[in-house]
């Protein structure tokens, strides 16, 4: 799986119908361990991240075709600290566009808020959101044991984290091959 070209841009109203879908889709369901959603729902979850200040980009393909959202959430300046979150279109995920899509996020984290660290909560159950996650340079700095109900089943949650300084070196790292 080859890393795609994305670019990121302001999330508008007009998209939320792509996220009511996006949602709504069963791996989604079954990954979120959470029930499906009406539009209306969906549209007030959205208008309550942008009253809060959540930050959140669309995420275009090189076709300008929208694929997903990214976001930081519960953003907290007198800590340098937020949480950050990624859905991609079911027929996205798996293509490598997750990875490019985190990674301009948590630049603009880093850069533009002066963040210090970003971190992430994901169900063990999924193991290829948890790999991305470890690859970009995220650690696991807690496990909360049989902590999600999902189709019928507990799965531990985990805290991962990203710190400034530890993005910082793996850039520079990768700059220098």
């Amino acid at each position: 799986m080859s890393e795609q070209q994305v670019t990121l841009r302001p999330f508008e109203k007009e998209d939320i119908k792509e996220l009511q879908r996006w949602t709504n889709d069963p791996v989604s369901i079954a990954m979120a361990g959470r029930i499906p959603k009406t539009l209306e729902q969906i549209e007030q979850e959205v208008e309550k991240k942008r009253r809060k200040g959540d930050f959140l980009m669309a995420i275009e393909n090189k076709e300008n075709r929208l694929i997903g959202w990214v976001f930081l959430r519960d953003i907290e300046p007198e800590h340098g600290r937020a949480c950050i979150g990624i859905l991609l279109a079911p027929e996205a995920r798996g293509q490598g566009y997750g990875k490019p899509a985190m990674e301009q996020m948590i630049e603009w984290g880093f850069q533009q808020l002066r963040l210090n660290k970003i971190y992430l909560t994901t169900r063990g159950v999924n193991e290829r959101a948890i790999a991305l996650y470890k690859k970009i340079g995220f650690v696991v700095e807690g496990q909360l044991r049989k902590h999600a109900f999902i189709n019928g089943e507990y799965f531990d949650t985990y805290m991962m984290g990203l710190l400034e300084s530890e993005w910082r070196q793996r850039v520079s790292n990768e700059h220098r091959q």
